[in-house]
């Protein structure tokens, strides 16, 4: 029996979902052959501004495909493909734990509270196997989660996770 992973996405991996770019087929190719995806809010907001950059600004994707990719990434949440799962930053201990990564890492703030989501949040209660993976394009966001000890597939420079012994 195959153990269920619950893997976090955070905003390289959503829109790589639902635009193609580097590393968008193993995302993708991963996810239809997995279950049990999260995001935090954070995450999924800025991904739909990283849509509007690429439409508005930089002129990478049509307004079709804006259109189409946002839509995409709200009906995730709609069928629960992917859910939003977080701590509450508005408690001080909590804000103060993200910013503590933050620096330690020069990190953004919603980098670190995917962090200290995973620290502290739901995911933190499960162990081995069953751990949640973190899904990341981004380097060195990747290098602080594996610093603070979590479960990290860099999507850009490794091959998906396979079966873990």
């Amino acid at each position: 029996m195959e153990t269920i992973r619950t893997h976090l996405l955070d905003t390289s991996a959503l829109v790589k979902l639902v635009v193609d770019e580097d590393g968008s087929e193993k995302i993708r190719k991963y996810f239809m052959d997995k279950s049990v995806f999260w995001t935090t809010s954070l995450c999924f907001a800025e991904a739909l501004g990283v849509l509007k950059v690429k439409h508005f600004y930089r002129k990478e994707i049509t307004k079709e495909k804006y259109l189409s990719a946002s839509e995409e990434l709200v009906a995730h949440l709609r069928n629960g493909s992917i859910s939003i799962e977080e701590v509450d930053i508005t408690q001080i201990s909590t804000f103060n734990e993200v910013e503590k990564v933050s620096k330690s890492y020069s990190l953004d703030l919603a980098d670190a509270f995917q962090i200290i989501t995973m620290k502290k949040g739901f995911p933190s209660s499960l162990q081995r196997d069953s751990e949640t993976i973190f899904i990341t394009g981004d380097s060195d966001l990747a290098k602080a989660a594996i610093n603070e000890g979590l479960r990290v597939w860099d999507c850009m420079s490794e091959d998906a996770p396979g079966k873990l012994s």
